[in-house]
């Protein structure tokens, strides 16, 4: 199982997401420790930056990186903000 580590800017986003997100991103979130390419998931990578990925939390989307080891949780907001302001 991976380490999970969390960006300041994911953190914050997560405090603003409603319960009904939060609930569905703690599903996500279990089943990205095990697998994060897992084709349940639907994941897809994302063309920009070096080992990015994108997984839909409702009408939200979670983007992340994994290694071997861990696993870092940089955004999650809604799917027409997701990628604005996205660092990498």
């Amino acid at each position: 199982m991976r380490s999970i580590f969390t960006t300041p800017q994911f953190r914050k986003d997560l405090a603003e997401v409603s319960k009904n997100i939060f609930s569905k991103a703690e599903a996500v979130l279990s089943m990205l420790k095990l697998n994060p390419v897992d084709a349940a998931l639907k994941s897809k990578k994302l063309k920009v930056g070096i080992n990015l990925w994108r997984v839909r939390v409702g009408t939200h989307r979670l983007v992340y990186s994994f290694d071997r080891d861990s696993l870092t949780l940089l955004r999650i907001r809604h799917r027409k903000d997701v990628y604005k302001g996205l660092t990498f």
